[in-house]
Order: C-alpha cells, then structure tokens, then sequence
C-alpha cells in the first residue's frame, strides 16, 4: 500500500512539483507492475476472508485453497520485478529517493517493491 501511496499515485500525477524524468515517463507499469491488483486482492477479498478465521487458525488453510486462483495476480508480477528492478537501477534513484522524502519513508522504494515477491514464496 505504501508503495502505491508514496510513489505510484505521485508518479502519476507528478505531484510536488517534481517532474518525472524522461526514462521513467509512461513507465508505471513497468516499475509497478500490478501491484495495484494485488493490493485490492488483498484488502478487498483475501484479509476479509483470513479475518473470519481469527478464532479458528488451524483452518486457515482452507483460505488458501478456497482463493488459490486469485493468487495467479502474483504471477505477473514476480515475471516483471526482474525488469522494474532494472529500470529503477538505471533511472530511478534520484527522483524515487526524493519521493521517499517526501512521504517520511525510512525505505527507498525497492524495499516496498519486493515484498510482493517476499510474500508469495511465505505462502508456499
């Protein structure tokens, strides 16, 4: 969610006067991937569903197999990550850096980018 807050949604709208450089111009969903589409699955579906087993967690698995399709979101997003690194590597520190700044992270922006990947090798 941060990843999305602090730099996508800025990115998009060039917000705080800070002009997105040309490499990185139009490239949100190379960086981003779906990561809008993971979040929503998560906090539309999947934690309201993980919530109803708060008093029962030796059946939380039945979650997991009750929505394993909709984790294929993971799929596309792990694809790109070698490619968004790249970019951000190449092109994005100076501009991410200050968007971090701005929104008071302690973490550049790889940090929130990996947790996706983090995230799906745990529910293995």
């Amino acid at each position: 969610e941060l990843a999305v807050k602090s730099f996508l949604i800025p990115m998009r709208g060039s917000t705080a006067g800070l002009d997105v450089p040309a490499q990185l111009r139009g490239k949100e969903e190379l960086i981003f991937g779906n990561l809008e589409d993971i979040l929503s699955f998560h906090k539309d579906i999947f934690l309201k569903e993980l919530e109803k087993y708060e008093m029962m967690p030796e059946d939380v698995g039945h979650c997991f197999v009750t929505w394993a399709s909709k984790f294929d979101v993971y799929v596309k997003y792990c694809t790109n990550k070698p490619l968004s690194t790249e970019l951000l590597v190449a092109h994005g520190s100076p501009y991410f850096e200050q968007l971090q700044r701005l929104s008071h992270l302690e973490q550049p922006i790889a940090a929130y980018l990996i947790k996706p990947v983090q995230r799906i090798t745990k529910y293995q």
